[in-house]
């Protein structure tokens, strides 16, 4: 049970980067090509689809940055990130 626990963290967090990439790769491209729709486009799909992603895993598993705002610092309760990678082991 614990590992698919992390095995679904795993997934969520994976999504969350690669659709990070994809906005950060459109951000690059649109800076040499801002009049591109086509590329305006992609950025706009995936800068959803990010937002989503990253949403559900906090939602889940806690904040995945600190808050600008921080009046408490309980963000950094539970494992990190890339500590789920050992717990597969």
């Amino acid at each position: 049970m614990l590992n698919d626990r992390n095995n679904s963290r795993e997934k969520m967090l994976r999504a969350v980067q690669t659709y990070g990439f994809c906005v950060y790769d459109a951000l690059l491209y649109l800076d040499a090509y801002p009049n591109c729709k086509e590329a305006l486009d992609y950025y706009n799909k995936y800068k959803r689809l990010e937002c989503k992603a990253r949403a559900d895993y906090e939602q889940k598993y806690g904040p995945l940055t600190a808050p600008m705002e921080a009046h408490e610092w309980n963000w950094t309760n539970g494992p990190w990130p890339w500590q789920l990678e050992g717990d597969n082991k």
